[in-house]
Parts: C-alpha cells; sequence; structure tokens
C-alpha cells in the first residue's frame, strides 16, 4: 500500500500534476485539489462572463478542489475566484462556486459570495452533499463568524451572511482551499 502511494505521488511529479500547498488530499478521501481541466475553464468563462464583450477581469483567478459526493453524479467542484476587487471580489471576500458535471458541461449548485478563506469541507452532508464551511469578515456591518453552507435539494445559499447560511462558532472539518498562492488564471 504504501509502496502504490510513492508511486502515484512520483507519477504525478513526473507528470507535472503537483498539488497546491494548503491543499489536501482530502478527509477520508472527500476531497483532492486539481488543476482545471479546459472544459471547466471553457465553462467558467461563459458562465462568469455571457456575453463575451470584454474579458471582465483578465486578471482572475481560480483556485478548485473537487469533492466527492454521496449523489450518483459522484462529485463537485469547488471553485474559488480570487482577483483585485471588482467583479468576483470585494471587501467581505470573493466569489466560490458549487459545479456538478452535467453531461458534457457544469450544473451551478452555488454562486456564493462574500467568501473568505479558509474553506472546508464539513463531515456532515444534507441531500447527500456536503456541508461547507466559509469565514466571513465583513467592515460595515461588522462581522467576524463562521458560516455553514448546505445543499437544500437544489442549490448551496447564495450569501454567506444571509440565511440559509448559518453562523457557527469553530467549525471542524478539513481545510480544502486555504490560500490562493497556487491558484491559476482562468484566462490564459
Amino acid at each position: 500500500m504504501k509502496m502504490q502511494f510513492v508511486t502515484r505521488v512520483l507519477w504525478m511529479v513526473l507528470l507535472g500534476i503537483v498539488m497546491p500547498i494548503g491543499a489536501s488530499f482530502g478527509q477520508q478521501g472527500d476531497a483532492s485539489s486539481n488543476r482545471p481541466s479546459e472544459a471547466l475553464k471553457a465553462f467558467l468563462r461563459s458562465y462568469l462572463n455571457p456575453r463575451q464583450e470584454a474579458l471582465l477581469e483578465e486578471t482572475a483567478r481560480i483556485t478548485v478542489v473537487s469533492v466527492k459526493t454521496e449523489d450518483k453524479a459522484g462529485e463537485e467542484e469547488i471553485v474559488y475566484i480570487s482577483g483585485p476587487q471588482g467583479t468576483w471580489c470585494g471587501t467581505g471576500g470573493c466569489n466560490m462556486l458549487i459545479l456538478e458535471p452535467f453531461e458534457s458541461s457544469f450544473k451551478v449548485l452555488g454562486d456564493v459570495s462574500i467568501v473568505q478563506l479558509p474553506i472546508r469541507l464539513l463531515p456532515s452532508r444534507k441531500y447527500r452533499h456536503p456541508d461547507i464551511g466559509v469565514q466571513v469578515e465583513w467592515a460595515a456591518p461588522p462581522m467576524d463568524y463562521e458560516a455553514v453552507l448546505s445543499f437544500n435539494g437544489t442549490n448551496y445559499p447564495v450569501s454567506t451572511v444571509l440565511p440559509p447560511a448559518r453562523k457557527v462558532k469553530g467549525i471542524e472539518g478539513k481545510r480544502i482551499i486555504t490560500t490562493t498562492e497556487h491558484s491559476v488564471p482562468l484566462y490564459d
């Protein structure tokens, strides 16, 4: 077993598939960091800039983590969009998308605003999808707490500061995105 792990790591290094610092192999195999596929990047470009008139934020960067679900689709992609303040980021944080592979594209399960790092994968689940924990920090009105985002059968909450997002203390969960240091450009 240990030899298989070492062999897999060596292959990933040889192939240039390196895990970003701050990402994890997941809580009991529930999450893994990955480089976004071209299909995912194309979907994100179209979703975030549907008219394609001009690139809204050529400096946008994404950090992507795959998360296993109990649903038939089997996984969802957690995408943290970072960049300068503007379209996807503000003083309270940046946007996070939760996507599920659907046919040859993706279905948006969550488009969540005001997300600060770290993003955590929680052990609890709703409707076969994992709960996600995030830090909330906002100056006006002053806010500093942790929020739990749960799937409601259709989607995740649209904001970390509005119900149904829940304020909690001491989130217990696996940190899946802790930094944007190893994010990749969305437009390259």
